[in-house]
């Protein structure tokens, strides 16, 4: 037994049973939209295809409705840039749960054998997407869990349609972050060990994906911000603030199905809930003070998108206020989706004024 399993299992001792309380995330974006794709019927049918070339991942997934996931998350492109922003999706949930859910499988408690798979994921989406050097373009061999990454080759294809190196190159590198701190996760995850928050911070916003999918704002909106926007800090705010949004309200509802089953108690949980608990505080004042963040994550965005929408002038304000907006659709729509989605164990939680009572 790891010498932080005493801790990791008292944390989850102390969790079970108790009750959280959460006012109406909703309220803390007051203003902010929740929009569904017009597609959202079509999307069935991609995400039906997907798991139907996949039948070890149909069983698993096809309840979560990914379809809504989608359309809640990216509800402004049109059907052609939906199709490959639906499969880029489905593979980040099914890569994901193939390493993070506790006793599901062999990666998920296995290091060096996720570690190969997160070395093939790379490989091949630098394949995919056109960045390998010249001496380096042969497709590369996969590990047995090669049909995780099937879809990649159609989103590097799609991709490299329209977006510029650069455009690429941010998107491999954002990946590349996401796949590197989900080793670390994992690390913490399986030893018992928990980061202070701080530290937890910078993991999760690699972690999350969603500085992933903000990369991809413009291949949906098939409209490029102006260049000189592109390198304005406040690029960066929009981007740090929508993860934070994501995951601070992710790690508050998804935390009853984080809760390791019995037998894997020497696991830690690696959510801001448990690592403020370790730092002295109440699970509930846990939820508090994450609530807290939240307004002032709201606070700084809503800074930086005027700051933005300013600087794009006349000519490119229209396109930057469909850019923000596509950022707070992701926020609010990650929210819809777990108050309505069987993945997270809520149902039954919610009260008539929005807010949420979840036992743990």
């Amino acid at each position: 037994m790891d010498s932080n399993a005493p801790e990791a299992e008292a944390i989850v001792n102390s969790l079970r049973g108790t009750i959280l309380h959460v006012p109406n995330l909703l309220d803390i974006f007051e203003g902010w939209p929740i929009k569904e794709n017009y597609h959202y019927e079509r999307i069935t049918d991609i995400v039906e295809g997907a798991f139907d070339r996949s039948s070890s991942l149909r069983a698993k997934y096809r309840k979560a409705n990914y379809a809504r996931f989608v359309s809640l998350y990216y509800p402004h492109p049109e059907w052609e840039q939906v199709q490959t922003l639906t499969l880029y999706i489905i593979w980040l949930f099914c890569w994901d749960d193939a390493i993070d859910q506790q006793g599901t499988g062999d990666l998920s408690n296995d290091l060096l054998r996720a570690k190969n798979h997160r070395d093939d994921t790379t490989r091949v989406l630098e394949h995919v997407l056109g960045l390998t050097r010249a001496d380096q373009d042969e497709e590369p061999k996969l590990s047995d869990h090669s049909h995780v990454n099937a879809e990649l080759k159609t989103i590097g294809y799609e991709l490299k349609k329209v977006y510029t190196h650069e455009q690429r190159q941010t998107f491999m590198t954002q990946v590349r972050r996401y796949i590197e701190n989900c080793h670390e996760e994992q690390t913490m995850r399986l030893h018992g060990t928990l980061p202070d928050i701080q530290s937890y911070n910078e993991l999760r916003h690699g972690t999350a994906a969603v500085w992933t999918l903000c990369t991809l704002i413009e291949y949906g909106l098939t409209e490029n911000i102006p260049e000189h926007i592109r390198y304005m800090g406040e690029i960066q705010t929009l981007w740090a603030e929508t993860s934070r949004g994501i995951w601070i309200t992710n790690d508050i509802l998804s935390l009853k199905k984080e809760i390791p089953k019995d037998g894997f108690t020497t696991e830690s949980i690696v959510n801001a809930i448990p690592i403020l608990m370790k730092e002295g505080r109440s699970p509930q004042e846990a939820v508090d003070s994450l609530l807290a963040d939240l307004a002032a994550s709201v606070a700084s965005f809503e800074a930086a998108a005027a700051v933005l929408k300013e600087a794009a002038g006349d000519e490119g304000r229209k396109v930057m206020e469909k850019y923000c907006d596509a950022c707070r659709c992701m926020v609010t729509g990650s929210i819809q989706f777990t108050y309505e989605s069987t993945r997270y164990q809520i149902a039954g939680c919610l009260n008539q004024d929005g807010s949420l009572s979840i036992m743990l």
